[in-house]
C-alpha cells in the first residue's frame, strides 16, 4: 500500500471524477484513455528509482533519449487529441487545455512564458512533456536544454530551431505492442487527493504516464550495449520475436524486476489465488498489467502465465519475476514464448534443486 507522507491530503472529488471519466481499466490490467492508449500510474519515488535502475542496466547516460521519447509521445498525443486549436483567439483556450492536462495527469505545472516547470517528475521526463507543449503552442521548433533549479523546479533553455521536423507519429515498432484493442469497461477504483503540486493516492505522491513513452525509449536502445553480464542474459529464453528486440525486452523487464526487489513489497505467492491477488494488488489496479490464465507446478514452484501481448509486457514480467523471487528466495529463470497475439511467460528457478 502507498505510504503516507508529511503533506496533508484530502480527496478531490472533482479531480477524481475527471480522472475516472478520462481513464478506464481493461480486464488485462491496462489503464486506457478514449483513444485506447495505455497508461501507468507510478509513485513519484518509483519513477525516480526506476530511471536510475534503467540507466545502470544500460550502462550509459540516456537522459536525452528519455527526453526525446517523452517529447515525441506528448507531441503525438497533443496533435491527435487536438489540444492546440489554430486561430487568433485560441491561445487562451490552448493554454487552459495544456494546464488542465498537466493537472489531470499529476505532472505539475509548466509556465509557457517563463519556460519554468514546477513538478515532482524526473527532469528529463518533465522537460520532454513541457517542450512538446511549448512547441505545439507556439508552432515553433526549439533546441532544448534544461536546468534543475531545486527539487521541484526546472528551467528550460530554448533556442529557435530552423529545422522543420514532421509531427511525431504513433509508436508501433515493438513486437509486443498489442495489435487488437481491448475493451476498457472497468472503473478505476482510486480516490485522488489534490496537493500543492500534483496529486496523491492514500497520501503517496503519484503521477500517470503514457506507456508508449517507454516503448519509444526501449526502441531507442536497439544496438546499445548493456551492463548485464552473460550470467543474467543466459537466464532468459525469448522465442518468437525478431532477435534484435530480445535485449531491449530483457533490459526493460530486468529493470522492472530490480525495481520490485529494491522496494519494501514483502510478498509470498504460493497458490493460484494468492498469485492472482498479489499481481492484481501491485500491478493490475495501477495499469501495470493483470493475469487471468495462470498455472503453478507444485513440485518445482514454476509459474506459467498466458498473456495477450501488450506494451506493458516488460513491466509485468519484471514484477512477476520479483514476486517469484521474494516468494521462493531463489533467482528466477525466464522463458517468453511469443505466438501470434499471445505470449507464454514461464518463471522457474535458475538453479536446479534435487
Amino acid at each position: 500500500m502507498p505510504l503516507i507522507d508529511s503533506e496533508e491530503s484530502f480527496v478531490d472529488t472533482e479531480l477524481t471524477k475527471r480522472f475516472k471519466e478520462y481513464f478506464s481499466l481493461t480486464s488485462n490490467g491496462s489503464i486506457q484513455d478514449s483513444k485506447n492508449r495505455n497508461w501507468m500510474i507510478w509513485s513519484v519515488s518509483e519513477i525516480e528509482r526506476w530511471w536510475g535502475i534503467f540507466e545502470n542496466v544500460l550502462g550509459v547516460p540516456f537522459g536525452r533519449k528519455l527526453f526525446n521519447s517523452c517529447c515525441d509521445e506528448e507531441e503525438f498525443q497533443i496533435h491527435s487529441d487536438e489540444i492546440i486549436k489554430s486561430g487568433w483567439f485560441k491561445k487562451s483556450g490552448n493554454k487552459k487545455r495544456l494546464h488542465s492536462r498537466w493537472n489531470l495527469f499529476g505532472w505539475g505545472e509548466v509556465n509557457l512564458e517563463s519556460k519554468k516547470i514546477s513538478t515532482h517528475l524526473p527532469s528529463s521526463i518533465a522537460a520532454g512533456f513541457a517542450v512538446a507543449g511549448i512547441e505545439s503552442f507556439y508552432e515553433t521548433r526549439f533546441k532544448s536544454e534544461w536546468k534543475q533549479i531545486n527539487q521541484t523546479e526546472i528551467l528550460l533553455e530554448l533556442n529557435q530551431d530552423s529545422n522543420e521536423l514532421p509531427t511525431a507519429k504513433k509508436h508501433t515498432q515493438l513486437p509486443w505492442i498489442n495489435r487488437i484493442d481491448v475493451l476498457a469497461n472497468k472503473t478505476i477504483m482510486l480516490e485522488i487527493e489534490s496537493r500543492d503540486l500534483g496529486w496523491s493516492v492514500e497520501g503517496e505522491p503519484m503521477i500517470i504516464l503514457p506507456v508508449s513513452l517507454f516503448s519509444r525509449l526501449f526502441y531507442s536502445t536497439l544496438g546499445t550495449k548493456s551492463s548485464l553480464g552473460s550470467e543474467i542474459l543466459d537466464s532468459w529464453e525469448v522465442v518468437g520475436i525478431d532477435q534484435r528486440f530480445v535485449k531491449p525486452l530483457i533490459c526493460a523487464s530486468y529493470s522492472s524486476y530490480l525495481l520490485f526487489l529494491n522496494s519494501d513489497k514483502h510478498v509470498f505467492a504460493e497458490s493460484v489465488d494468492s498469485w492472482k491477488n498479489i499481481i492484481s494488488h501491485y500491478c493490475g489496479q495501477w495499469g501495470w498489467g493483470d493475469v487471468t490464465d495462470l498455472t503453478i507446478d507444485k513440485i518445482s514452484n514454476s509459474v506459467e502465465i498466458n498473456f495477450e501481448v501488450n506494451e506493458l509486457l516488460p513491466f509485468l514480467v519484471g514484477q512477476i519475476m520479483g514476486i517469484w523471487e521474494r516468494s521462493h528466495g531463489r533467482k528466477p529463470k525466464v522463458s517468453l514464448l511469443f505466438s501470434e497475439s499471445r505470449v507464454l511467460i514461464n518463471i522457474e528457478s535458475l538453479l536446479e534443486y534435487s
